[in-house]
C-alpha cells in the first residue's frame, strides 16, 4: 500500500528541508473557517474566493493537512477558474478531534457530504461542484463516486492519486518511502470486521517515519485502521472508477517516484473516459506547483465552463 506527500509550511523565511530539498515558503493562507458535521463536531476548511460559479473541493494526502495545497488552490482562484475549498479532513489539521483517527469507517464520506451541505447554505449564488485531490486524497474522491454525494459532483480532478493497494499503479517494491503499513494487522482487523467485531478499529496500522529534521509539527504520522479504510476504496475499486462518468482529468508527473506514471492511462481507460496527462520532468509533489500542470488544469476548467454554457443554450 502506497501513501506519500510532502508539503509547504508557513515560515518566517524560505528554507530547505528534507532529503529532496523540498522548499518551504512563507504563504498568506485564507483564514480557517469551520462547519458542523452531523455528529456535532466542528471541522476546518479554508476557502479561496473567486468570481466563478464552479467550486473545487481539494483534498490533501495521507500524512498532511491542506496547507501544502496552497499553490494550486491559489492559482485556480486567482485565475478566476473556480472557488476553492481546502478542508482538513477529520483526524488532521491544527486541532483534530483525535489525530490520525475517526469514529468509524466511512466517516470522511459523511463529513464531505456535510461540508457540501454547509457550502450550499453559505454560497447563495449556487455552484457546480468539482472534487479534486492529490495523492492519498485520491482514494477519498474515488470512494465518493458511488456514494450519496456522487450525484452532485460535476467533475473530478486527480493529481498523482492513490487508488487502491491492488491497483496497477503501485510499484511492486517500495524503495525509499518513510511510510509503512502493518499488513498483518490490517488483514487481521479486516477479518474481525467481516465478523462484525469493530472494537479494535482504532488500532494503528500505518506509520510515517518522517525524519525529525523535516517535521513541522502538524503531520499526522500514525493512522488508525478505520481512518485508513475511510480513505481507501473497497476491494472492487474498479466499480468506483466505472461510476466516475463525469468529466475527469488525471495528472501525474513523468518522474513520479511514488506510483508508476505509465500505468494510470491504461487503468483509467479500462474503466472510464478520464483524460490522463503525463507532466514532463515532474515528480509526485512537484505537480502541485508545476507550470505545465497548471496550464493543463486551467485549460480543462475553462473547457468545462464552455461545455456548461453550451448545455445551457
Amino acid at each position: 500500500m502506497r501513501f506519500h506527500e510532502r508539503r509547504s509550511d508557513p515560515a518566517s523565511r524560505a528554507h530547505e528541508v528534507g532529503r529532496r530539498g523540498f522548499v518551504m515558503f512563507e504563504i498568506a493562507l485564507p483564514p480557517i473557517q469551520t462547519y458542523e458535521a452531523r455528529d456535532g463536531k466542528s471541522l476546518c476548511y479554508r476557502r479561496y474566493e473567486a468570481d466563478s460559479d464552479k467550486l473545487v473541493i481539494l483534498l490533501h494526502g495521507i500524512s498532511e493537512d491542506g496547507q501544502y495545497l496552497h499553490p494550486l488552490a491559489e492559482f485556480i482562484s486567482k485565475k478566476g477558474l473556480a472557488q476553492v475549498v481546502v478542508p482538513d479532513l477529520r483526524g488532521y489539521g491544527y486541532h483534530p478531534v483525535r489525530r490520525g483517527d475517526v469514529e468509524y469507517v466511512g466517516q470522511h464520506d459523511h463529513d464531505l457530504e456535510d461540508l457540501v451541505r454547509c457550502l450550499r447554505e453559505r454560497v447563495r449564488s449556487g455552484f457546480e461542484l468539482i472534487v479534486a485531490a492529490h495523492s492519498g486524497g485520491g482514494g477519498n474522491v474515488i470512494r465518493l463516486a458511488r456514494k450519496k454525494l456522487g450525484s452532485e459532483i460535476g467533475a473530478y480532478l486527480l493529481l498523482a492519486p492513490s487508488v487502491h493497494p491492488n491497483a496497477p499503479i503501485n510499484p511492486k517494491k517500495d524503495l525509499w518511502s518513510d511510510v509503512s503499513v502493518n499488513k498483518r494487522k490490517l488483514a487481521f482487523l479486516s477479518v474481525l470486521n467481516a465478523l462484525g467485531l469493530r472494537f479494535w478499529n482504532k488500532s494503528i496500522v500505518l506509520r510515517n517515519d518522517k525524519p525529525a529534521e523535516s517535521r513541522h509539527g502538524r503531520e499526522t504520522l500514525e493512522i488508525s485502521y478505520r481512518l485508513l479504510l475511510s480513505r481507501t476504496p473497497k476491494a472492487k475499486y474498479e466499480r468506483d472508477l466505472r461510476a466516475m462518468t463525469q468529466p475527469t482529468l488525471v495528472l501525474v508527473g513523468e518522474k513520479d517516484e511514488v506510483f508508476q506514471p505509465g500505468q494510470y492511462a491504461p487503468m483509467f481507460a479500462e474503466n472510464n473516459h478520464a483524460k490522463v496527462s503525463l507532466i514532463r520532468d515532474c515528480d509526485h509533489d512537484g505537480i502541485l506547483s508545476d507550470k505545465a500542470a497548471f496550464r493543463e488544469v486551467e485549460s480543462w476548467l475553462r473547457a468545462l465552463g464552455r461545455e456548461g454554457r453550451k448545455k445551457a443554450l
